[in-house]
């Protein structure tokens, strides 16, 4: 179980940091006028897959091992898991130029629910 905690542990920190650069990269090519493509587009499927793998090390957790002191750290991963999928399913038909904000404000909110993850393990 070591394992699995020092993994779920060091996936927090990458999950903050990739979803805090993810975010403020698409406000950037928002500022300059671009719009959603592919490069911003699978860093957010990267970053989807890095919170997923993350989640199964904590349901692994949660089932064998140690469980969080509060009990809304679930909800926050829970949240961050599917926050991205839902609004993907609500806003895939916007313009590309607006999507690419919301999908950079969505990164940021998954950034700030990660550190909140963190500090209520």
């Amino acid at each position: 179980m070591d394992f699995v905690h020092l993994m779920h542990d060091r996936l927090a920190t990458t999950v903050m940091i990739y979803f805090l650069i993810v975010g403020l990269w698409g406000l950037l090519e928002f500022a300059r006028g671009g719009a959603i493509g592919g490069n911003i587009a699978g860093a957010l499927v990267i970053g989807q897959v890095l919170v997923v793998v993350q989640g199964l090390f904590g349901l692994a957790l949660y089932v064998e091992g140690p469980r969080p002191e509060d009990p809304i750290h679930i909800l926050y991963g829970a949240s961050a898991a599917l926050v991205l999928p839902f609004a993907w399913s609500y806003f895939r038909d916007r313009a590309p130029r607006q999507g690419l904000l919301i999908y950079s404000l969505i990164a940021l909110f998954i950034f700030g629910l990660a550190i909140r993850g963190m500090t209520t393990a």
